[in-house]
């Protein structure tokens, strides 16, 4: 798998060689809109109505707890020289979960029991991930990188992966007028961690779909569309649908821009022959951009 790796990123760098080589000068010299800002970016999702475990675990267990997730992930583009850049987002989760301990008491036989569950959420930094694209200079109307990725459990053991993880990674994006659109995925697998937390082997692409309506407003949809691969019969996917608005402005001269979006849970992942996650995922973005 290494090997093949390897080779797929000379192919994709040589390709990528070609395509810069046929760029005329003049376009490759016009600013690309997303290498060309480094980006203070927070996220936090929301996903109310979430159930904290199967029935077969408690009974009594009901979807009226929430999942919280916020990300801070700084985008820093490095420029190598006129035809190449390093872009780097690393993101840094901090996530409250719905969790439970055990509550003992005594069965009606008498004997030692779990009567019930003491539910709370446990919160705090879960995993770090690094990431970085290597991107050549294809002028102003598209982005296209190839890296690699890599994530480390940094949590206490309840709300992170427990796994060292890494894999390739890839980002294309197209923008001209007032249309961005494009991805970037990658997919991850453990290789190192706590021998007791189940391997990982995900993956997940970001889409991104925006149109800017005037000067300051926009419409955005960027779903998180993931796959746990560990999961029998495609039970680990998770498929949002939905969008928002956006909003441009400055504070002090300062560029920013603000988002709110809803997305709907279309299809989601199975715990124990139960949909465990909420039906819908609320989320707020504020970006400080920084041009370069």
């Amino acid at each position: 798998m290494h090997i093949s790796l390897v080779l797929f990123r000379l192919f994709a760098c040589f390709i990528g060689i070609l395509a810069l080589e046929s760029v005329p000068a003049s376009v490759k010299a016009r600013p690309n809109p997303i290498t060309s800002y480094t980006r203070l970016w927070a996220e936090w999702d929301v996903v109310p109505n979430t159930q904290w475990a199967p029935r077969s675990i408690d009974p009594s267990a009901s979807s009226d707890r929430s999942v919280q997730i916020f990300k801070l992930q700084p985008v820093v583009p490095f420029r190598i020289n006129d035809d190449w850049t390093v872009l780097t987002r690393t993101i840094f989760r901090f996530r409250s979960l719905p969790q439970a301990d055990p509550v003992l008491g005594v069965s009606p036989a008498g004997l030692p029991a779990v009567v019930d569950f003491d539910q709370k959420n446990q919160a705090g930094l879960s995993d770090v991930s690094p990431t970085a694209f290597l991107v050549p200079n294809l002028g102003s109307d598209w982005t296209v990188g190839l890296g690699s990725s890599i994530v480390f459990p940094t949590g206490d053991g309840t709300i992170d992966s427990g796994k060292v993880s890494a894999g390739p990674a890839m980002l294309a994006f197209y923008h001209s007028g007032p249309w961005i659109v494009g991805a970037r995925m990658r997919n991850i697998w453990s290789f190192a961690g706590d021998p007791e937390r189940d391997d990982v082997n995900t993956l997940v692409v970001r889409g991104l779909l925006r149109y800017q309506l005037n000067r300051s407003w926009y419409l955005i949809s960027s779903p998180i569309i993931a796959s746990d691969w560990t999961q029998p019969e495609g039970k680990g996917w998770i498929v949002p649908v939905g969008g928002g608005l956006g909003y441009s402005f400055r504070l002090g001269g300062q560029p920013m821009q603000v988002s709110l979006e809803a997305y709907y849970n279309a299809v989601k992942p199975q715990f124990a022959g139960e949909e465990l996650l909420g039906d819908w995922t609320i989320r707020t973005q504020w970006q400080v951009l920084f041009p370069n």
